[in-house]
């Protein structure tokens, strides 16, 4: 049996890939959200956060002889349980990774390499939107004086993240609840509304419309401050379906 941590949207196609051909599988998420997703496709699916010893003890159960690691770019703890537990048990790891856009030197361009970072370079600038989801918002509020009048975060609207959002104090004047795919056109339309002159976003690759988003702010002279992936050295990449079909050949 497989066992694929989920948390991406390729991690729904390469599951339903992988049914396709009857192999046997285990789904591991997180979210509410991203359990609602997944069990829709008919596949086991377990909704919790595996630390190192539950994620070997599910291993042992369900007698796993392969991790596929689907997770986010920036889940950065969960990858390196998989491949901890994987090399421990002798059992195979694959990172399934989205292709990274390469960026041309922009004097628009911030990259910096942890949230801490660019909430620090956050506090220069006076109207900021936020589109890094609602677990790292906290950042920005605890680093930035009159935070309610310059923050604006963009989250899926599901009801745990506006919740998150709510906790720390962001109101419905500040607070975008909205799902992607974005345009570079309404990419535009929010920053020109909400008179944004900084962008904060993660390196998440193109599935994660991170093209469309520079695009929108660098045609309009809006800065951007790019969180970069964590680097993380993966026994065993792929970051195309074909690719991670042929190991089932």
């Amino acid at each position: 049996m497989i066992l694929v941590l989920a948390g991406t949207k390729e991690s729904r196609e390469i599951i339903d890939r992988l049914q396709e051909i009857n192999q046997p599988l285990l789904a591991s998420v997180v979210t509410d959200y991203g359990y609602q997703l997944l069990v829709e496709s008919g596949v086991e699916v377990i909704q919790e956060k595996l630390c190192s010893e539950k994620m070997k003890a599910l291993a042992k159960e369900k007698k796993i002889s392969m991790i596929i690691d689907t997770t986010h770019p920036f889940a950065q703890e969960v990858s390196l349980t998989a491949i901890k537990v994987t090399q421990s048990l002798g059992i195979e790891y694959l990172r399934f990774e989205r292709e990274s856009l390469e960026f041309a030197n922009n004097e628009l361009l911030i990259k910096v390499d942890s949230y801490e970072e660019a909430a620090k370079q956050a506090k220069e600038f006076n109207r900021i939107l936020l589109t890094i989801g609602s677990r790292r918002l906290h950042y920005f509020v605890e680093e930035l004086e009159n935070w309610q009048e310059r923050l604006v975060a963009r989250v899926l609207p599901n009801w745990r993240f506006i919740k998150e959002a709510n906790e720390l104090g962001f109101i419905p004047r500040n607070l975008i609840g909205m799902q992607g795919p974005f345009t570079k056109e309404l990419n535009q339309r929010l920053l020109e509304d909400y008179q944004i002159d900084v962008l904060v976003t993660k390196a998440s690759g193109r599935v994660g419309g991170l093209n469309t988003k520079l695009e929108a702010a660098l045609d309009l002279g809006v800065k951007v401050i790019l969180i970069t992936r964590p680097a993380i050295e993966y026994p065993r990449v792929v970051s195309d379906y074909q690719s991670l079909m042929e190991t089932f050949r």
